[in-house]
């Protein structure tokens, strides 16, 4: 490995000064709309470059690297899929405008709006969970990629993991949302920057003949048809089609970055110019997949394949600045996520049961306790987690049990005048069912019966939550439409937001 003095030298003072400028933040955080969604002053620029660094991280990486090794050019359809989601809100604004014209800081808070205090209540306990199981083993990955990098070993991996979370909850607790923008722009530079002197010298390395020739000869037509890969096909398409919308738009971390913009036009705007990069941002980890393959051959370890190639090929010096490159996008992607699910658990979970209203200070005290704890059980889940799927099928079903029936809800309550406090609760529920299904079927995988063994299919499984969940609603409202009269939903009578200039 070349990782050396120079590298730690160049990491340590990356870091140091992340977590400064992040601490720093604190002193512009003088209220709850400061702490969760930054004022709502965040314009265009900064706003895409911090959606940006938000949605790729190590954990990006390594489950998009993971796929190029196992499936070869066939996974690169993902680029293009995840484009597609994007410039559909983008051109749109397809409910994140909505959304941001309500002033909501979360997307449960919606459902009281449009249907109730409980379904509010629900969602956001769905929303929570979820979005926890999602991120529960972003640390274990991270604790690969530093290992085999830096060439500490995978006994090294617990202690990296800690000083990781130490880290990130630290800036991010602390400065709420101005902290997680001011540093996601610093990220963004440096993660674009670090991707570009990596791929040079994979590409170095490895050429384009040399990749397209390994996954010729591994995995024939499959590794350059997604149509006929086994891992992927029609019914994967088609789930994820529709989930790359769902997901974008109702990924509370993505999504924040909408509701912190100064204007619903520059919220969907934000979505616009991210969307412009994504294909190429899942295609670069895509092709150091392949790159690893095309090097070590198929018999290792497909999740320690991407770390061991750039550990290995980019020289001293440059391999500090590509890591530190990593590292930010890794703890925008962190910071993001720990604040909106704390933010759910206090605004939506626990608020709600209590007697009496949470002070400005108490919501922002109480957010920060659950960060810490969110944090606390992703050390225990990455130790201890097993996969049932690869990393990329993992990620996106726990995507799916709060984004289904979310999508479901929040699409039926903006855009669907029938739409009624019955439908929601059933489009919420059937939306978790084949996601907990698999990921519970899956631990008893060789005991279940053949006329069940479709459950444990996680394209299928990925595939039913969203079409339950419509299901739920459409039919839970039509059929108690005269008991359950639909809310109409009323924008708040004082929004003044400024047209973007």
């Amino acid at each position: 490995m070349n990782f050396h003095l120079l590298d730690w030298i160049i990491l340590v003072v990356y870091l140091t000064g992340t977590v400064f400028v992040g601490l720093t933040a604190r002193k512009y955080v003088e209220s709850m709309e400061g702490y969760f969604v930054a004022g709502r002053k965040v314009k265009v620029a900064l706003g895409s470059a911090t959606l940006i660094a938000t949605e790729i991280g190590i954990v990006t990486f390594m489950n998009l690297s993971q796929l190029g090794y196992l499936t070869g050019f066939a996974c690169f359809l993902l680029g293009i899929i995840g484009f597609f989601g994007y410039m559909v809100i983008g051109k749109t604004g397809f409910i994140v405008a909505g959304l941001r014209r309500l002033r909501v800081i979360t997307i449960p808070e919606f459902y009281e709006m449009r249907f109730n205090k409980s379904v509010r209540w629900l969602g956001g306990i769905l929303l929570f969970l979820g979005g926890v199981l999602n991120m529960g083993v972003f640390l274990k990955f991270d604790g690969i990629f530093l290992t085999e990098t830096m060439g500490l070993g995978l006994q090294a991996k617990t202690a990296v993991m800690v000083v990781m979370l130490i880290i990130v909850v630290s800036y991010t607790v602390l400065g709420g949302m101005f902290s997680v923008v001011i540093t996601d722009f610093v990220q963004f530079v440096i993660l674009a920057f670090g991707m570009l002197i990596a791929t040079v010298f994979v590409l170095l390395k490895v050429n384009f003949t040399s990749m397209a020739n390994v996954v010729i000869h591994q995995y024939g037509s499959q590794g350059m048809n997604p149509i006929i890969n086994p891992t992927f096909g029609w019914i994967f398409i088609i789930w994820n089609v529709i989930g790359s919308v769902a997901l974008s738009a109702l990924n509370q971390p993505a999504v924040s970055k909408s509701f912190a913009s100064e204007s619903p036009e520059v919220g969907r705007k934000v979505f616009l110019y991210t969307g412009l990069t994504l294909a190429g941002r899942y295609m670069i980890p895509m092709l150091w997949g392949v790159a690893a393959l095309a090097l070590f051959g198929p018999k290792i370890n497909s999740l320690v394949a991407m770390p061991r190639l750039l550990g290995s090929i980019v020289p001293s010096g440059v391999l500090g600045l590509m890591v530190a490159g990593m590292l930010a996008a890794s703890m925008s992607t962190y910071s993001a996520y720990l604040l909106a699910w704390s933010t759910v658990a206090t605004r939506d979970v626990i608020s709600p049961l209590l007697k009496f209203k949470l002070s400005d200070k108490q919501n922002v005290t109480m957010t920060r306790v659950i960060a810490t704890i969110i944090g606390i059980f992703m050390l225990v889940f990455g130790l201890f987690y097993q996969l049932p799927s690869t990393a990329y099928q993992y990620l996106a079903l726990t995507g799916a049990i709060y984004a289904a029936g979310a999508f479901a809800c929040v699409t039926g309550g903006l855009y669907w005048k029938k739409a009624n406090v019955v439908g929601a609760y059933a489009g919420l529920g059937a939306g978790v069912l084949a996601p907990a299904a698999f990921l519970i079927l899956t631990q008893m995988k060789d005991t279940l019966p053949k006329e069940l063994l479709f459950l444990v299919n996680v394209n299928v499984s990925g595939l039913l939550s969203f079409v339950l969940a419509a299901a739920g609603m459409i039919v839970g409202s039509l059929v108690s439409q005269k008991k359950f009269a639909p809310v109409v939903l009323v924008p708040p009578a004082d929004e003044t937001e400024p047209v973007e200039k």
